[in-house]
């Protein structure tokens, strides 16, 4: 079975999908929507306004009452060059940018996406992604 998953957005020029109204407007116009869920990525999120840094749980909260939680099945992980709002879409290696490691760490560890797939989005060679993970494993719960 496959499930599509739409990618929350920055909000950079004409694209869609730059708040979780837009992608709740998506997922309500899809006639089969079991095979439907969005995939958050952290740069973006933060990006478009959503200050994870400073109010994860408001966030995730929102999150829940205009999407809901159990349509969340991946994030992508990323540190973002841009200060939040910024609608730019740049990403950062972790813990170089505006999010910041601190904040990263606690998106890894929520309760409410600890159990999820995290995928890795940063600009990087092999040997950076390897540090990258081998990071984020030291920092989980």
């Amino acid at each position: 079975t496959t499930t599509v998953l739409l990618e929350t957005m920055a909000g950079k020029g004409s694209e869609v999908g730059r708040s979780f109204e837009e992608l709740r407007a998506i997922l309500d116009r899809v006639q089969l929507t079991e095979k439907m869920g969005v995939c958050l990525d952290t740069c973006h999120i933060w990006d478009a306004g959503y200050n994870i840094a400073e109010d994860l749980d408001g966030v995730l909260t929102q999150f829940d009452k205009v999407i809901g939680l159990d349509k969340l099945y991946a994030v992508h992980l990323n540190d973002s060059m841009n200060p939040c709002g910024a609608h730019k879409d740049r990403h950062q290696k972790l813990g170089q940018g505006y999010i910041g490691l601190e904040a990263l760490v606690r998106v890894i560890n929520h309760p409410a996406l600890k159990h999820l797939p995290f995928i890795l989005e940063t600009p990087n060679e092999d040997d950076g992604y390897a540090a990258e993970i081998a990071l984020m494993r030291e920092c989980a719960e």
